[in-house]
């Protein structure tokens, strides 16, 4: 279903699909009175927007996905820690199978659930940041009250939080993808734009992801006077799965691999591993958030065989859902690095510079 949405929302669709874009496009029409009915019920106080005791940062996107918004809130979890700071991280746990009002997938010492329960994205950052608390529900002021009683911490971090009007944030962070920042530029379900172009009013800081020094095609209207900064992700190493072992990423190089993933934006992950000079003989996108069975695994094996591959590649995110599977050649994780090109003053004083500012001042 997924590639059948992408054809027909795509600017090159085939003759064909026009009728089925057009009736996207008058769905889209309501999708959008909808939501600005929403806004009004917040902005008049129809709904209340609740407020925590703590600083809360929200990072999101107007798209449906594949900005980096996972790494890119690791990033600001691990440079709170780095100046004394104490975060949590709040995460839908989209893709798991609890319905519990709050899940601690951990309690910044230890994983306490599986992908299967609360969603590879909340498992891959447990994992990854252990010093970290991470929880998942729906309600981001109920996973919030639960972190502030029973892990003291002073700063929350909203996993795509940027439609989550209901809990008051003190700084909102929005995420562009550079190659393509607002999809084909229509409104769901005609296109990627969860929320019109416009509303990119509301964020205090836009950064623009997998940024490659090129132009920018956005309107500067939109943006008017909201800081600006740019990042990058690079290959930074790559950890054999059985053993844990960590290894450079130079030993990739010339070294005929396959990689697979089920990510938003698999096209992003290929292009990091094509950059590090790898022979890359098959590349396997599977869809986002994919449930990974053992035919899978003899599908991508035979593959593999055929192809000459000597090893697998994947990202983090589907390497928390692939522990305990079986593969006949030596199974790889990419550690996947954020780097900021340009804005790294600007970012750091929006994320470090009111520590002494009282909250709601």
């Amino acid at each position: 279903m997924s590639e059948i949405f992408y054809k027909v929302i795509s600017p090159d669709r085939k003759w064909y699909w026009f009728p089925a874009f057009a009736i996207l496009k008058l769905v889209s029409f309501f999708y959008l009175l909808g939501h600005r009915f929403r806004l009004w019920t917040y902005r008049w106080g129809v709904f209340p927007r609740r407020k925590l005791d703590c600083r809360v940062i929200s990072v999101g996107n107007l798209t449906l996905g594949g900005t980096g918004k996972t790494p890119f809130v690791m990033m600001i979890a691990e440079i709170l820690r780095g100046n004394g700071f104490k975060p949590a991280i709040l995460s839908r746990g989209y893709g798991g199978k609890s319905r519990d009002p709050v899940n601690v997938v951990c309690d910044g010492k230890q994983t306490l659930l599986s992908p299967e329960w609360v969603g590879d994205e909340a498992v891959m950052m447990a994992e990854k940041l252990k010093n970290v608390p991470v929880l998942t529900g729906p309600d981001r002021y109920q996973t919030g009250r639960y972190a502030l009683e029973h892990f003291g911490v002073d700063t929350l971090i909203l996993d795509d939080g940027f439609q989550h009007l209901a809990l008051s944030r003190d700084l909102d962070i929005l995420l562009f993808d550079h190659s393509s920042p607002l999809g084909n530029g229509h409104l769901f379900p005609a296109g990627e734009l969860r929320e019109p172009a416009g509303e990119t009013r509301r964020a205090d800081l836009v950064c623009f992801t997998r940024y490659s020094r090129g132009p920018i095609n956005f309107d500067p209207h939109l943006l008017g006077s909201i800081p600006q900064i740019k990042t990058h992700l690079r290959l930074d190493c790559v950890i054999r799965m059985e053993e844990d072992d960590v290894l450079d990423a130079e030993i990739l190089k010339n070294e005929p691999v396959a990689a697979f993933c089920g990510i938003a934006k698999p096209e992003g992950f290929k292009q990091i591993l094509l950059d590090s000079q790898i022979q890359l003989k098959f590349f396997k996108a599977f869809p986002d958030h994919h449930p990974y069975t053992s035919q899978d695994v003899k599908e991508l094996e035979a593959r593999a065989e055929k192809e000459g591959a000597l090893f697998f590649l994947v990202p983090e995110k589907d390497a928390v859902k692939l522990k305990g599977m079986k593969f006949s050649l030596p199974l790889f994780k990419v550690v996947i690095e954020l780097e900021i090109l340009e804005g790294r003053e600007i970012f750091n004083k929006q994320l470090l510079g009111q520590r002494d500012t009282p909250f709601g001042a």
